[in-house]
């Protein structure tokens, strides 16, 4: 799958039309990580946002005594980090590549760039994270309010 191909699929970038696509794929830089790479730490500065374009990568964090716990294990067509893209600030989570992984990243800096080049495209991009959040938000919150009432 080229990487048109790939943006078409993701969540970030539905409502965008061909073209924004193909603008935004001309944004993206393309790395291959091998089995048990580091792409960020917890506490690292937030920089880019990342697409999974094969391969497998583990999102994890630190729990208790220093003890690495797994929350999510990502795949193709799957993304993380996109908070970067909108705020400065540091990782919560760590992502590993659990196995060889062809990856996407836009960074922050080429976001900027959007944002003057077709200020449009970038704003469909930021509602579509702002929506993401507030799903997030809300699945969490409840499952929270249901481990505080059981």
């Amino acid at each position: 799958m080229d990487n048109i191909e790939l943006l078409h699929k993701i969540l970030l970038f539905r409502g965008c039309s061909k073209e924004d696509i193909e603008l935004l794929a001309g944004l993206f830089q393309e790395r291959q990580v091998k089995p048990g790479t580091t792409i960020f730490t917890e506490k690292m500065p937030a920089e880019a946002l990342y697409i999974i374009k094969s391969g497998q990568v583990r999102i994890t964090t630190v729990a208790g005594e220093g003890e690495e716990v797994g929350l999510l294990l990502l795949g193709p067509t799957d993304f993380f980090g996109e908070i970067a893209l909108i705020q400065e600030s540091s990782r919560a989570v760590t992502a590993r590549a659990e196995t060889a992984a062809d990856i996407l990243l836009l960074t922050r800096k080429d976001f900027q760039a959007l944002i003057d080049l077709d200020p449009r495209v970038a704003a469909k991009i930021t509602l579509a994270i702002a929506r993401l959040l507030a799903m997030r938000v809300k699945a969490y919150g409840n499952k929270l309010r249901d481990l505080l009432l059981s």
